[in-house]
């Protein structure tokens, strides 16, 4: 039977299944449930289809008593049916009004609808901030160049997508940018195309496909044309599973600067790692990476940059201080001279400072360089992310514990609810109850009509 939306009518399924009207008093509801629990117990019934049958409206009749018989969870089947009951209201003397269960679920909508437009639209977005100190103490200002990227993508359909960014970068007296975008088809469930174009600096259209060759290999093949200088690119890429963690790539460029480069990527729960060996006709490079994650919020970075064009290591580490957010320093010394670089990661969004300190490699200033930041990032992480970060930790356990909290109310009798057994009729009696939450057990003994709400801390044991 379709549920009502709230509007109407009250929902009448529930009511059905007791063979009640919707007016129906506390006393008539456990009356009916009393009378068909009898009717479909399944010890009643021997044949297996007979016993099977009983068995799944022996239980619906069960769900509906429990519904029903709950004062809260009846005035929110009334109003907005199961699918109140499903969205997770919090029950209890925080929402004893039928505006505020309304008002609730209205919020328990909002959230999902927006949780489910999250889900099409993917926004992402970079701001770079070069910093130059020795410009600064030039007397020119400590800003030396600044550039913004962003990004929408868009799931158009279960088989198109839709990208559409932009870049604006600015150097001293100059700046340029362009305007991107992608628009991708899922061709079958092993391969997809996409079409690209782009205009402004370094314009240029293209098209690309993807195809699954094995269940551990991939391969790309992609050519674009330039506007800038009317050249052609043709890429191809291979890349192999070659094991649960591990990947490995080759990919060949052909076009003004031709290179072949072959890769090579390891990522498991405790570290990730890779390199890549790529040589052109006018240039050739190395690289490197580890990263270590020292615990769920924590890790420690160091990379290497070899080749025609660089000479650098990268040493550094991270931290996450929120769901959403991560915090990374890092120290890069090279032939481009010395640096450091803050990073701030929030959801999509990326905010990426780095600051030249030198560009001559001085071997004092590089050695304080890197003990700096370190100290300060030990120091940032003992006084301020870890009291931060556990006095969030604590606040969620409270909210938490409040939300998922089971309320028995004052003058309720405790031993006449489904479930309890009651062993000695008319006598004065106490309840006592053991629980577990979060891996702690607790105990409390209440009097039969005493109000009871868990969990408690004073409960622990």
């Amino acid at each position: 039977m379709k549920e009502d939306d709230g509007s109407g009518a009250p929902n009448r399924e529930l009511y059905a299944l007791l063979h009640l009207s919707p007016d129906a008093s506390d006393e008539e509801i456990r009356r009916a449930y009393r009378q068909w629990a009898q009717v479909y117990h399944p010890d009643k019934y021997q044949a297996p289809h007979m016993k099977e049958i009983a068995t799944e409206n022996f239980q619906r009749i069960c769900e509906a008593y429990e519904i029903l018989s709950d004062e809260n969870k009846r005035q929110i089947y009334d109003i907005y049916g199961m699918e109140g009951l499903n969205s997770g209201l919090e029950l209890g003397p925080k929402l004893n009004k039928v505006e505020e269960i309304k008002e609730k679920l209205e919020k328990l909508k909002r959230m999902k609808e927006q949780q489910k437009t999250s889900a099409h639209i993917r926004p992402s977005g970079t701001i770079l901030a070069n910093l130059s100190l020795p410009q600064f103490l030039d007397g020119d200002g400590i800003m030396e160049g600044m550039a913004m990227a962003s990004e929408v993508q868009s799931q158009l359909s279960k088989r198109n997508a839709l990208a559409i960014g932009g870049n604006l970068q600015v150097k001293e007296d100059s700046g340029g940018g362009i305007a991107s975008a992608v628009f991708k088809h899922q061709i079958s469930s092993a391969s997809s195309i996409e079409f690209i174009g782009s205009a402004g600096l370094h314009g240029l259209i293209g098209v690309q496909t993807t195809r699954q060759l094995s269940v551990h290999s991939t391969a790309t093949m992609a050519i674009a044309k330039s506007f800038h200088d009317g050249s052609i690119n043709l890429t191809n890429s291979w890349t192999r599973q070659l094991s649960e963690t591990a990947s490995g790539n080759i990919e060949l460029l052909l076009g003004p600067e031709s290179s072949i480069g072959v890769g090579w990527q390891k990522k498991d729960q405790n570290m990730s790692a890779g390199g890549e060996v790529k040589f052109g006709t006018h240039s050739f490079g190395v690289s490197a990476h580890y990263t270590h994650r020292f615990s769920s919020k924590s890790h420690g970075r160091i990379a290497g940059r070899v080749g025609s064009t660089a000479l650098e290591v990268e040493v550094g580490g991270g931290r996450k201080v929120s769901d959403f957010s991560t915090v990374r320093m890092l120290y890069t010394i090279g032939i481009r001279g010395i640096f450091w670089r803050f990073e701030l990661h929030r959801g999509g969004q990326k905010l990426i400072i780095p600051i030249l300190l030198s560009r001559h490699l001085n071997p004092v200033l590089a050695t304080g360089a890197f003990i700096v930041p370190t100290s300060i990032y030990f120091i940032l992480k003992k006084f301020v992310f870890k009291p931060y970060y556990l006095k969030r930790e604590k606040q969620k356990a409270l909210e938490n514990m409040e939300r998922t909290a089971t309320q028995l109310h004052d003058g309720v009798k405790k031993s006449g609810i489904m479930g309890f057994c009651d062993p000695c009729p008319g006598e004065p009696k106490q309840l006592h109850v053991e629980y577990t939450y979060r891996g702690g057990r607790y105990e409390v003994v209440v009097d039969d009509y005493e109000e009871l709400l868990i969990p408690q801390l004073a409960h622990r044991i």
